[in-house]
């Protein structure tokens, strides 16, 4: 796959943008150039995009430095949302050790309502921790191949 550093950057950009903008700007690029808002697309790594781009064997890793509170906040957002975001819970929740995630779904069901900006911040952090970890080479973020999607 041929990505350029200004895809790349783009990419980092709308990583670190709100939901509701990076979504607005891909929907645009997709009306404008379809093929940079693939590549654009390919760059940017979401919550998510945790189930398909993050071995299961690697979860343990990237999570070990991240607050239960955070993890918590995120998990109860992403149920409450349903769809992707609960996979991604689910997913999590799955690839860690039985006891921890046994506690952190008795702290799910006793967190309640949480706050968008709260939910968003929390999953952003669970994001930047794989990036983390993938730039320091300690797990390897999973690449769709040309022929899917």
């Amino acid at each position: 796959a041929f990505s350029h550093p200004p895809v790349q950057r783009l990419g980092a950009i709308l990583n670190s943008s709100a939901p509701a903008t990076r979504d607005s700007l891909l929907e645009g690029l997709v009306t404008a150039d379809p093929v940079l808002a693939d590549q654009v697309r390919k760059a940017i790594f979401t919550f998510a995009d945790i189930v398909h781009r993050l071995a299961p064997l690697d979860v343990p890793k990237v999570l070990r430095g991240i607050d239960s509170a955070v993890l918590v906040t995120a998990f109860a957002s992403a149920q409450a949302q349903g769809g992707p975001d609960a996979a991604v819970a689910d997913f999590l929740l799955a690839n860690m050790s039985q006891r921890m995630a046994d506690n952190l779904r008795e702290e799910v069901k006793e967190r309640g309502r949480v706050k968008r900006a709260d939910a968003e911040a929390a999953m952003a952090r669970i994001v930047t921790a794989i990036r983390e970890r993938a730039d320091e080479g300690e797990v390897t973020l999973i690449v769709a191949d040309e022929g899917e999607g």
